[in-house]
């Protein structure tokens, strides 16, 4: 059986169903980590590096006022193994995702 095109999800006996827009924003931030993280040093996790080219690349206009990125990652790094779990990266998605909701409030 063929895998469905890339934003429809499969169940057992029926038809490619197309994903929400909170499905596939979900499913995006996780093929962004997945694929950042696979680039150098363990696979599943974000070395340094493979975290700032995450940010300048994908995150650039969220995270132009943060001073240190190597001062964020060791904030978010609550084990200190100098990497990012993907439960550690979620932790700057739902900070960001705060502050836009902060920012929409403040404009109504």
């Amino acid at each position: 059986m063929a895998e469905p095109p890339e934003g429809t999800e499969r169940t057992e006996g029926t038809e490619p169903t197309e994903l929400t827009e909170l499905e596939a924003a979900i499913e995006r931030i996780v093929t962004v980590f997945v694929t950042f993280a696979a680039k150098e040093g363990r696979k599943g996790t974000l070395s340094t590096g493979e975290f700032k080219e995450l940010v300048r690349l994908q995150l650039p206009n969220m995270m132009k006022d943060v001073p240190s990125l190597e001062e964020k990652m060791s904030e978010l790094d609550v084990n200190n193994d100098e990497e990012l779990r993907f439960g550690e990266f979620w932790r700057l998605v739902g900070e960001l995702a705060k502050a836009v909701r902060r920012d929409k409030a403040a404009k109504k």
